[in-house]
């Protein structure tokens, strides 16, 4: 592979409705301060995937649907699909939210 190469990141309508929840309710509970660190945070973790998509775990629960990897950064967790072609943010969920049950009800 091309060291040059980087591979494009798009956000799924859920991973977009989750980042803009998870910064109305840090803004809000804490500081506008800690929501843009937090947010911070989570894109420089996604920035490095252009280069290594696949440098974070396989996402057990979501094994049977595809190359579904997690990210976690602090209290959050990253799902996110790497096609070989793209990376696809699939959802951003609080890391003490019932995943199984969330997940459970993926579509891809």
């Amino acid at each position: 592979m091309d060291d040059e190469f980087e591979y494009d990141i798009a956000f799924s309508i859920r991973a977009g409705k989750d980042l803009k929840n998870i910064r109305r309710y840090l803004s809000e509970k804490i500081s506008e301060s800690t929501a843009k660190k937090v947010l911070n945070r989570i894109f420089l973790a996604l920035e490095t995937l252009r280069k290594h998509p696949e440098r974070y775990p396989l996402e057990p629960l979501l094994k049977d649907y595809g190359n579904y990897r997690v990210i976690q950064k602090g209290s959050y967790k990253v799902f996110y699909e790497f096609t070989g072609q793209e990376i696809i943010v699939v959802r951003v969920i609080h890391a003490r939210r019932n995943l199984g049950r969330i997940l459970g009800k993926f579509k891809p």
